[in-house]
């Protein structure tokens, strides 16, 4: 009965003192220091701030001045807004705790929030576990803030913890030092800088986000998620990773405008390992720029693309970012579909794998495009682009392959699918490779119209037996060797060419046909070596020849059938 007493009038001369306290500071504008809270650097503040938070109408700022005050765990309150220019830092006796999957949040984080709405936060801390964790709450600003954790930490708690929010914007703030630095190549662990959960309607913008065991912001079971403007480096993990529940709430991101450096593996790596099958995200990765990802102390790690990572996903824009010096690929597109890549420009490839269904490449610059061994792919356009070279494995299917308006620097294009039509149209193709620019050999149709090759270590179009029906109309090609060389391709058809040999082997053709099988010549212009076979036709079948020009060199049929 006496302590019951004694607590009532504690409580009721601690009221008395606020009340007093709030009349004198500047309306909505609560400073502890009114309330007798003095920084020392040992007190623990934890119930002397609480209580002022406790007090505090909606619309109110509890202001903290400069000094470093330490706490325990702070309860937001809604509408209380929190304005904090000195540090506030966690009390050496905090109940610390370790990381992992059945246990994703502390027992004490400096500040947290459950079911609270309409607060701005700006805040300076040093934290031993999160800095702040937000649950069920909607309407929380945390701004100009700078949350710095505990970078000895092995199994790290993340910087900021959403889960099951709403309409969360994290605005011109700096978050580092959760979780030790990342070691091994091979290996990571925890410690990610936001960790957004099961949540809606976030948004991150103008930060800088550093020095984090594991991810910069990770994403997951959650829509309308955007990163804007930050400056994402030196993190353990991906700059931003975006993983999959079985909800199918996945949708709606942007990332745009973002600085990514150094970061340990991808620069934004959207990856749909779930249940759901190729889930549509409507997303756009646009205007970012990345370099330097993927290595740990110089040594290369297992990932680490330039641009990002997609994995059972459709619906992505890819448009006008920059990557270099990253360690792989700039674009890893794996089971996708309904892609755009457009005006992006990187030192390095796009890796494709297993199933496609459509992808535009359109306008990028990359050093090439490469097709894995178990692509099955609906439609793939590559149009207006620069490219180094083009790698098509043995035994692949893409049912429409358009390259149109290329440029590539020094090709070997392999056609040998299992199924799929092909148009090469008004492309730019250079080759110094023995095996020379294009080697036709199985697929259901080619077709190879307006292109320039230039073909210097072997002959530009080589056409198997097996490789049939081909047209090759219109194109300008130069080449040692041949500019066709063809074993029997059924009812092939050259037309409106112009063929030029180059000196630099012992037989330099503008067209050799092995046992031709109705090869069609109509209207090619050949420019062959003088007083040197040009169009060479070797022993039996049969060809169709109208409207041959040569302009050098000469012609020799053999035993043919020539139809004129």
């Amino acid at each position: 009965m006496k302590f019951s007493i004694l607590t009532s009038c504690f409580l009721l001369l601690c009221a008395c003192c606020f009340a007093q306290s709030r009349s004198v500071a500047k309306e909505g504008f609560l400073a502890i220091s009114d309330f007798g809270i003095k920084e020392d650097g040992q007190t623990d503040h934890t119930s002397a701030i609480q209580q002022v938070i406790e007090s505090a109408k909606a619309g109110e700022t509890v202001y903290i001045p400069e000094g470093t005050f330490l706490v325990r765990t702070l309860f937001l309150k809604t509408g209380v807004n929190l304005q904090v220019d000195g540090v506030l830092k966690q009390h050496p006796s905090t109940k610390r705790g370790d990381f992992s999957l059945e246990k994703q949040n502390s027992p004490n984080p400096l500040l947290k929030g459950t079911g609270v709405n309409s607060i701005h936060i700006s805040l300076n801390s040093q934290s031993i576990n999160e800095a702040i964790v937000l649950t069920k709450s909607q309407k929380i600003t945390i701004e100009n803030s700078q949350l710095k954790g505990d970078s000895t930490k092995l199994l790290a708690y993340p910087g900021i913890s959403i889960f099951q929010c709403s309409e969360i914007a994290i605005i011109s703030s700096k978050i580092s030092g959760f979780g030790m630095p990342r070691k091994n190549p091979d290996s990571y662990q925890p410690g990610t800088g936001i960790r957004i959960m099961t949540s809606n309607t976030i948004s991150v913008r103008d930060s800088e986000i550093f020095n984090n065991g594991e991810n910069g912001i990770f994403i997951h079971g959650s829509r309308k998620i955007e990163a804007i403007n930050n400056v994402i480096h030196h993190n353990g993990m991906s700059a931003i990773q975006v993983a999959f529940g079985n909800t199918g709430k996945e949708t709606d991101y942007r990332f745009v405008g973002n600085v990514m450096d150094q970061n340990a593996a991808d620069a934004v790596d959207i990856n749909n390992r779930s249940l759901q099958k190729l889930k549509d995200i409507d997303c756009l990765i646009y205007d970012n720029v990345s370099c330097n990802n993927g290595f740990v102390n110089n040594e290369s790690t297992p990932d680490g693309s330039g641009i990002g990572t997609l994995i059972n996903v459709s619906n992505v824009i890819i448009y006008k970012n920059t990557a270099v010096k990253n360690n792989r690929p700039a674009i890893y597109v794996e089971s996708c579909d309904l892609i755009l890549i457009k005006d992006n420009h990187a030192d390095n490839q796009v890796e494709v794998v297993l199933d496609l269904g459509e992808m535009l490449v359109d306008s990028n610059e990359f050093s090439s495009i490469n097709l894995m061994a178990n692509v099955e792919a609906e439609k793939l356009t590559l149009r207006n682009n620069q490219f180094h070279s083009l790698s098509l494995p043995n035994g692949i299917t893409v049912n429409d392959f358009v390259i149109e308006n290329n440029t590539f620097q020094n090709a070997s294009f392999n056609f040998n699918f299992k199924q799929g039509n092909i148009l090469l149209r008004g492309n730019s193709i250079r080759s110094s490779r023995s095996s020379g620019a294009i080697l036709l050999v199985n697929f259901s149709k080619a077709t190879l119209e307006e292109n320039k090759i230039e073909s210097t270590g072997g002959p530009a179009i080589t056409i198997r037996k097996t490789a049939f029906p081909v047209e090759i109309i219109k194109n300008e090609i130069r080449s040692v060797q041949a500019c066709i060389l063809e074993e029997g391709s059924y009812n092939l058809l050259l037309k409106e060419n112009k063929f030029t040999a180059l000196s630099g082997s012992d037989d330099n053709f503008t067209v050799k046909s092995n046992y031709p099988s109705k090869l069609r010549l109509e209207n090619n212009e050949h420019h062959g070596i003088a007083d040197q076979d040009a169009i060479v036709l070797i022993g039996t079948g049969t060809a169709t020849i109208r409207g041959e020009r040569l302009i050098s060199g000469k012609s020799n049929y053999g035993k043919v059938k020539i139809t004129e």
